[in-house]
């Protein structure tokens, strides 16, 4: 048998690791249409601050390691692009530099750069600025209203469906705003027809494996749906329930996480059994996290602590996988040597 030497990731596409890359960037653009027509310039002015921190951090840490920058390597671009979509649109450009340096250089190198980092690093950067700067990341600006690209102002900031959530209380807002993402929330995160169509894009392009989505929103709408954080627990009607499973669902940024950032393909198992086993897991923890976690935002703290078990799930995958091979080895090698034996 041959063994092919390549470097991670290790990932079973016909495209190369660039286009996978570029692949998830486009659709991120997509979203930043939806945010500028929210949060005007200032959108674009978080995307520019975030790349430029994130390609030169990135940049500085390869020449740190002694090697060649490579032109072709996408990975702090995606990451970049995607840190201002989870924060608030009024977050400092200092935050974000923060989180996106932190990324970088705590959450990425430190592990071997590209293909080789065990956390995802959009989620480290985001759960470290979380930590550190929680009353920024949790006041959000008023959709549509008028926001300064440079330097502050008396800007009016509210609170989220996902902080109304956390006090059993239903956020007052009607069907249409919630699928078009005209609530308070982190920028890129409330348009929920917008990431729908970005999540088929991505699993028709085979850049995402839809039974990782799949998997863990269905773990979280069941999870809303039989433990409902509004309406007094199990005794709620149904209506109550479903507009649970809604509200869960566009809080936060459990969609856009669901969507970009849990098929990562460097930080999930590998086979596609252990891969639904882990995004049900991911769901399940999400969950535990919004009910008795300290922070509105779950997803990023959940995603980490599941990166940390990748290795259980891909070892019990590949037992079960190697007991099904035994099995219909055994099988197969029985009925070949019946059929020697009747010919003798």
């Amino acid at each position: 048998m041959n063994l092919n030497n390549t470097s991670p990731p290790h990932i079973r596409h016909s495209d190369s690791t660039r286009v996978l890359m570029l692949n998830v960037i486009f659709p991120m653009l997509i979203i930043y249409v939806s945010a500028t027509f929210y949060y005007q310039t200032r959108a674009l002015m978080l995307l520019l601050v975030s790349v430029t921190v994130a390609v030169l951090t990135d940049t500085i840490c390869v020449l740190i390691a002694g090697k060649r920058p490579n032109l072709r390597d996408f990975s702090p671009v995606v990451t970049g692009t995607m840190l201002p979509l989870l924060m608030p649109a009024s977050i400092d450009y200092w935050i974000l530099g923060v989180a996106a340096a932190f990324a970088v250089v705590i959450a990425k190198h430190p592990f071997g750069g590209v293909g080789h980092n065990v956390f995802n690093p959009a989620a480290a950067g985001l759960a470290f600025v979380t930590i550190c700067f929680g009353d920024k990341m949790f006041s959000y600006p008023i959709p549509r209203a008028p926001l300064p690209v440079f330097g502050s102002s008396d800007l009016i900031t509210v609170v989220s469906p996902a902080f109304m959530l956390e006090l059993g209380a239903a956020p007052k807002y009607d069907l249409i705003e919630i699928l078009t993402g005209n609530f308070p929330g982190p920028m890129g995160c409330t348009n929920i027809l917008v990431i729908l169509g970005c999540l088929l894009y991505l699993v028709s392009r085979r850049t995402v494996r839809w039974v990782m989505p799949v998997s863990f929103f269905v773990t979280v709408a069941l999870f809303a749906f039989l433990f409902p954080r509004i309406g007094g627990g199990f005794e709620v009607v149904e209506d109550v329930r479903l507009r649970s499973v809604l509200f869960e669902m566009a809080a936060g940024v459990l969609l856009f996480g669901g969507v970009f950032m849990l098929g990562d393909p460097v930080t999930t198992p590998k086979r596609d059994f252990s891969k639904a086993v882990f995004a049900v897991a991911a769901g399940i923890i999400v969950m535990l996290f919004r009910r008795y976690g300290s922070f509105e935002s779950a997803f990023p703290f959940a995603l980490l602590l599941m990166n940390a078990t990748v290795w259980g799930f891909d070892m019990t995958g590949e037992m079960i996988a190697g007991f099904f091979r035994r099995m219909s080895f055994e099988n197969t090698g029985g009925k070949k040597l019946q059929k020697k034996t009747s010919r003798h």
